[in-house]
């Protein structure tokens, strides 16, 4: 078949209307049957220039593709009529021959083959994708939100392996690719494409941006972005965003934007990584306690799948074991590799519930490793294989050395959980003696009120409070000694009108109910000197 395609010219045929059509000039085809034509003859160049790409070469593919792509971006007025399936989106517009265009040149990049993807780059390809994001960039069309996908698909498959073409990639497309991870995380599940648009932005993250455009992408504040994402996006994410950030901490720049990020509710990333691993875990249906302390150590991380499926199953050389299965699987192994170039000993405070977790993760992988022996071992009984005297002793060492370890770190979980019960005590304590002593105040000061209130309505009581208070100034004095006939002065002033000490202010309660918004009046200061002066006038 490809090589009666090739004798008879089909992609030639294909190719004559892979050109600009603002203008035709044929007594055969309107202008709407014309484009119908060109975005059919566009979608079967999508399957058929991959498997013709000699035939696709002589008849000059990557030059009229790139001609056609120029042309769907200008901004010049085009009447589109999108009458068809092919032209769904295109009305008006030249949306439709961009989509198709893009389609072509993403299905023949991804044959893989260098030549013409060279020929691509040198006529400008990369350039003109570049346009085509910038265009499109503020966009929630679906049609040109899957333009926008394919067209970073192409980037990363034209940008992945070769550095000069990173470069060319450049300053625009980290800005335009820190753009397309910023997006609201409402946005995901729309319907509209962007979760499509956020792979392909993830994706090219690794073959256009690390390395070579890395130091660009952190100084644009590109980590706390993939932060935000991490937080936000659905779990079905995460793992791809979680290897795009530990492949970008291979830069040991990096890892200080990672330790200074806080997300929702001022949340670190060392907090954040934990969550994501109870997550995980508790998907995988790995045995722990309400606490997350290990409920079973002769199985530390294997989940329900792994505890049910028969060794026997994996018996095979060439078939990976569910232990090595495991680390591709979920984001457990990413986790602990993110944690450990931060470094277990420079980490955050955190919770003591995180601190539980946090142990068993610094653990994983010496208990990744005694999963692997213990499969090895395994098999070697599935097969009746015995092993001499010292690789007996080696694998029984081995076996205790790991059982020891789960002990410990079992004991290490318990003992924070230990601690983290007094620390709550104490504080209770300390919470209730605060009570008491509050109470205790609020009692001292109703005592007060109250012998206020006594002596300013009780002449008899004022009386008793005045003579206790006379007394009370009396046994404070104190004879010098060696000094007589001196002139005691009476400190005491007669005629006053207050029944407590002057002071520069008088506050007079108004009244006890709260809805008053001013509970005193402070009165100007009577000084006890105009108080006699005015007494004597008065007399």
């Amino acid at each position: 078949m490809r090589q009666v395609m090739i004798d008879v010219g089909l992609l030639t045929a294909l190719f004559d209307y892979v050109k600009p059509n603002d203008s035709v000039c044929s007594v055969e085809w309107t202008s709407a049957q014309y484009e119908e034509l060109q975005l059919q003859a566009l979608s079967s160049l999508e399957t058929l220039s991959p498997l013709c790409l000699e035939e696709y070469m002589r008849g000059h593919g990557n030059t009229r593709l790139i001609m056609l792509l120029e042309w769907a971006c200008l901004d010049c007025d085009y009447g589109g009529h999108g009458n068809s399936f092919f032209g769904e989106g295109g009305y008006q517009t030249r949306r439709a021959q961009l989509r198709y265009t893009i389609r072509v040149l993403l299905a023949v990049v991804r044959t893989g083959n260098e030549n013409v993807i060279q020929d691509l780059c040198d006529q400008g390809l990369i350039g003109s994708l570049l346009v085509v994001l910038k265009k499109y960039k503020d966009t929630d069309v679906p049609i040109e939100l899957s333009i926008l996908s394919n067209t970073l698909l192409i980037l990363s498959v034209v940008c992945e392996t070769d550095s000069h073409r990173k470069a060319t990639f450049g300053d625009e497309g980290v800005d335009l690719l820190l753009q397309f991870l910023s997006l609201d995380s409402e946005k995901f599940s729309s319907g509209l494409g962007y979760h499509k648009l956020l792979l392909s932005s993830v994706n090219a993250i690794w073959c256009c941006v690390s390395f070579m455009n890395q130091d660009l992408f952190l100084e644009r504040g590109g980590i706390p972005i993939l932060l935000d994402l991490l937080e936000k996006c659905p779990p079905s994410m995460q793992n791809l965003v979680l290897g795009a950030l530990l492949d970008l901490t291979e830069d040991a720049r990096a890892v200080p934007h990672v330790v200074t990020w806080r997300g929702t509710g001022q949340k670190t990333a060392v907090s954040l990584l934990i969550e994501l691993w109870r997550a995980e875990e508790h998907a995988m249906g790995v045995k722990r306690d309400r606490n997350h302390i290990m409920a079973d150590p002769a199985t530390p991380l294997q989940g329900a799948e792994q505890l049910m499926t028969d060794v026997s199953a994996h018996a095979l050389s060439s078939t990976p074991t569910l232990a090595i299965l495991d680390v591709a699987d979920n984001m457990r192994a990413k986790i602990y590799a993110m944690l450990f170039r931060i470094g277990f000993e420079n980490l955050p405070p955190v919770s003591a519930k995180d601190q539980i977790t946090l142990t068993l993760i610094e653990n994983y992988l010496d208990f990744k490793v005694g999963e692997v022996w213990e499969e090895i071992i395994a098999e070697l009984m599935l097969d009746n294989i015995t092993p001499i005297k010292s690789d007996r002793e080696a694998l029984r060492e081995i076996q205790t050395i790991i059982a020891a370890k789960s002990e410990a770190v079992k004991r290490h979980q318990m003992e924070i959980l230990d601690k983290e019960g007094r620390v709550e005590l104490e504080e209770e304590q300390a919470c209730y003696e605060q009570i008491k002593f509050n109470f205790k105040q609020w009692e001292q000061q109703n005592a007060s009120r109250i012998n206020f209130i006594n002596k300013t309505s009780d002449y008899e009581t004022l009386q008793i409070s005045k003579q206790r208070q006379s007394a009370l100034a009396e046994k404070s004095k104190q004879d010098p000694p060696g000094i007589r006939d001196t002139v005691e002065h009476n400190t005491l002033l007669k005629m006053l009108t207050t029944t407590v000490h002057s002071g520069r202010h008088i506050n007079v309660p108004l009244s006890d109910n709260p809805s008053i918004v001013s509970p005193h009046k402070v009165l100007p200061s009577i000084s006890p000197t105009r108080s006699i002066e005015r007494s004597v006038i008065t007399q």
